[in-house]
């Protein structure tokens, strides 16, 4: 067996990481690894996985594009990173210090997500993502 190394994809979303992972089986088979670790309250991570073979695969993805929209979840092609940037020209990029020292501040202020997210060109969930990973209401008490 070949050991050409497969794509993975690493997703952090607060307390959890999600983890997607091509393997090949013994056989030479190719499956998605679906794993999610996350950090429970005795600070131990906990860790759940799925195997979606190869065959099985479009059937899981066309379930997910069935089902986003009860999520919430637009999966048609006006979501775009281009098309967001268009509205939020920040979007999807990393934070800097001077941003997050910024953030800091302006939250301190009292300025709202709305006034922050066109402050930063950002989208209003990146704010509030970007306030609960500084943990600035716990720090300030808000």
């Amino acid at each position: 067996m070949e050991n050409k190394e497969l794509p993975s994809i690493t997703i952090p979303a607060g307390k959890r990481t999600y983890f997607l992972d091509i393997k090949k089986s013994r056989e030479g088979i190719k499956y998605l690894l679906i794993s999610e670790s996350k950090l429970d309250d005795k600070s131990a991570y906990q860790r759940e996985r799925v195997m979606v073979f190869q065959e099985h695969f479009p059937a899981l993805f066309e379930g997910l594009v069935k089902i986003a929209p009860e999520l919430g979840v637009n999966m048609d092609k006006r979501n775009s990173l281009t098309e967001i940037r268009e509205l939020h020209p920040n979007a999807y990029a990393p934070w800097s210090s001077y941003e997050d020292d910024k953030l800091e501040r302006l939250f301190c202020e009292g300025k709202s997500t709305k006034e922050l997210a066109a402050i930063f060109l950002r989208q209003p969930g990146a704010i509030t993502s970007r306030i609960k990973k500084l943990e600035l209401r716990e720090k300030y008490d808000r």
